[in-house]
This record gives structure tokens, C-alpha cells and sequence, in this order.
């Protein structure tokens, strides 16, 4: 068996060798590094790591973002099947092979799905939230919708019939959705391991380290990807599941980080989040999900005016959820401040 490495660089000239370096496998593989138009000395430590590694092809590129680099290197597998890797990430020892055996084992098996670990008090810890997953299970989408939280490229092995997907080019947020679901959904096969197989790494300057400071574009591409997910999801339990995961567990964790450093209720604000809202109607979701963000909202941000309240409040009606007069929510709600946690990086925030 062939296995392909796909691995997007942005100015990762003090990680990309660790990264390389943790591809260890028995198997033949081919390394497909797309510099994406690194400013630093990326490219000069590819081109030695060339020197040093067999089977690695590197592409140089104008910066055009990890999406396209994803795609391109999607263009040149010639394996039997692919994982990604992010160039400040790595993969634990004896991981690759362990997923290998797994997927060859069972030609009805398409994807093998590992867990993705976090680095704490000196040890990788698998993510609360994929908890779910942490089990030897063969599963599908229509009986484990509990798949779509491990929604990101990292920690799984594909079979080389879903090269011909791609990422979303257009957008630059939650861009690895459309791709995912869509693997999910063809998939016969779901292997879930609950042995910890990658490891991501927090770097300070990483694109997938900024914080809230493009919220605006981070919203409406949030739209954008939701209801193209949506449309590919064809069982309400599962559609209601990604509501979940994508409503509750990214958006409104990412309106939260934007209202740790923006405190103060803004027109531009209300209007991004009830035009989220409104376009949560056209589709099921968990209302649940639904409340956080009106909590987040609500309870986090200050500076509220009449007007403003009103406009907040006209469109919850709109949707079906009661909220009191502007003096009974100075009075009943404001005061009781929900104590949020500080500033979450997006990496973080994706890859819970």
C-alpha cells in the first residue's frame, strides 16, 4: 500500500522539519508539501528536507491559502490513500502504520479516524468533545453523526477515491466542512480508533492561531458553509448534529472571542448575528445551539441601547423565542453577566 502526505506550509520555517519528520511508516508513501507563498525561510528548509527525505515533492505557490494548497496537492496523489498534515502539527510514533492495518485489513472500511490530541501538562490529551468517538467502532454517518466532530482535515486516513473532492476556495473559515461531510457521506465504512494519533501544536503567528479580528468574513463564510453542508446531508438527526457542531460548538464560541476584546453591542454586530439566525430557519437545527448564541449575545455584551435591544428582539420573535421589553431586560438579564472565558484562539475553537 501507497499512503500520500499532504501538507499545506505557510512560514513554518521552525516546523515543518518536525512535521516531515514524524512521518513514519513501513509502507511506501509520497510527501506533497505545498509552499503557499511563504515570506520567511520555508522554502530553503524544504528544498534541504528535500535533500534529506525520500518521495517528497515540493510546489511552490503564490499565497492562495490552505484550500486551494489542499487541492492542489489533492491533484498530485498517486497513493492508495492520503492523510493530511498541517505544517505545525505532527503525528505521534507508530500512528500512521497503526491506522494502515486498520484500513487494509477491511476493504469495506474507507476512512480510518484516529484522535486528535492536545498537548497538556506535558501529555497529549484527546478533545472532551470527541469523546464520543474514543471507542473501536466501525460506524457510518447515518448511525454515528457524532463523526462530523471530528470535522477537520487532521488525524484520518482516506481512500484515494476521495481525491477527486475539494475544499471550499471561496471561503477562508471552516473551509474543510464541505470536503469532510462529503467523505463522510460517501464513505461505506468508518473506522474509529480511540488511540490518540496526532498532535496539534499551538504556534503564536499561525493563520489558524488568529483570533477574532475578521469576524465579519468569519460569519458570512459560517453561512456560507452551513447551508452547503446542510444540502448535503440528507437525515434530519444528522442535519440537527451539525447544527450542533457548527451552531454551538464554532459560531458562537467564535462570536464569544470576538466579544472578549469588543465588549461594547454594535449595529454591525446584531446585524451579522440575526442574519446568521434568520438563515438558521432555512434549515433544521438544535435549538439548543440556538440559545447559546442568544446567551452569548446577550450576556456578554454591553452598551445596549434601546433601539438596538429592539431590533435584537423583533428578529428573536421572528423565530419563535419570547424576550422581554428593554426595561425588564436592563433589569432582568444585564445584571447577570455570564463570565465567559478569555480570548479562544481559532485553532482551538476549530478543532474542538
Amino acid at each position: 500500500m501507497k499512503i500520500a502526505f499532504i501538507i499545506p506550509v505557510f512560514n513554518a520555517e521552525n516546523t515543518i522539519r518536525r512535521a516531515v519528520a514524524s512521518i513514519d511508516t513501513k509502507h511506501d508513501y509520497e510527501i506533497i508539501c505545498v509552499n503557499d507563498g511563504s515570506t520567511d525561510t520555508t522554502q530553503a528548509v524544504l528544498a534541504q528536507l528535500e535533500k534529506e527525505f525520500k518521495n517528497i515533492k515540493i510546489i511552490n505557490q503564490d499565497n492562495k491559502g490552505a484550500a486551494i494548497s489542499r487541492n492542489i496537492g489533492l491533484t498530485h496523489v498517486t497513493s492508495d490513500v492520503f492523510m493530511f498534515l498541517d505544517a505545525d502539527d505532527q503525528f505521534l510514533p507508530s500512528r500512521i502504520d497503526y491506522m494502515a492495518d486498520y484500513y487494509i485489513k477491511d476493504e469495506a472500511v474507507d476512512i480510518v479516524l484516529g484522535q486528535i490530541g492536545r498537548g497538556k501538562d506535558g501529555e497529549w490529551q484527546s478533545i472532551p468533545t470527541h469523546k464520543g468517538l474514543n471507542k473501536f467502532e466501525k460506524v457510518n454517518l447515518a448511525q454515528c453523526p457524532e463523526v462530523l466532530q471530528s470535522i477537520g482535515p487532521g488525524a484520518k486516513m482516506f481512500n484515494a477515491k476521495f481525491a477527486n473532492l475539494r475544499f471550499d476556495e471561496d471561503v477562508v473559515f471552516c473551509e474543510e466542512h464541505t470536503f469532510i461531510t462529503k467523505a463522510f457521506k460517501k464513505a461505506s465504512d468508518i473506522q474509529l480508533l480511540p488511540n490518540i494519533v496526532y498532535a496539534y501544536n499551538e504556534v503564536e503567528g499561525s493563520v489558524t492561531e488568529q483570533r477574532a479580528e475578521r469576524f465579519l468574513a468569519y460569519m458570512a463564510d459560517a453561512m456560507k458553509v452551513r447551508q452547503r453542508v446542510m444540502e448535503e446531508l440528507l437525515l434530519e438527526h444528522v442535519r440537527r448534529y451539525y447544527s450542533y457542531r457548527m451552531d454551538e460548538l464554532i459560531v458562537s464560541y467564535l462570536i464569544q472571542a470576538y466579544i472578549t476584546t469588543h465588549k461594547n453591542v454594535t449595529q454591525a454586530l446584531i446585524n451579522n448575528v440575526t442574519n446568521y439566525i434568520k438563515a438558521m430557519q432555512s434549515t433544521d437545527y438544535e435549538g439548543k445551539s440556538l440559545f447559546r448564541i442568544v446567551k452569548v449575545i446577550e450576556q456578554g455584551c454591553s452598551g445596549w441601547t434601546k433601539d438596538l435591544y429592539e431590533e435584537w428582539r423583533t428578529t428573536l420573535h421572528y423565530v419563535g423565542i419570547g424576550r422581554p421589553n428593554y426595561y425588564r431586560f436592563k433589569m432582568e438579564i444585564l445584571p447577570h453577566k455570564a463570565k465567559f472565558r478569555g480570548k479562544l484562539k481559532l485553532k482551538k475553537i476549530l478543532k474542538r
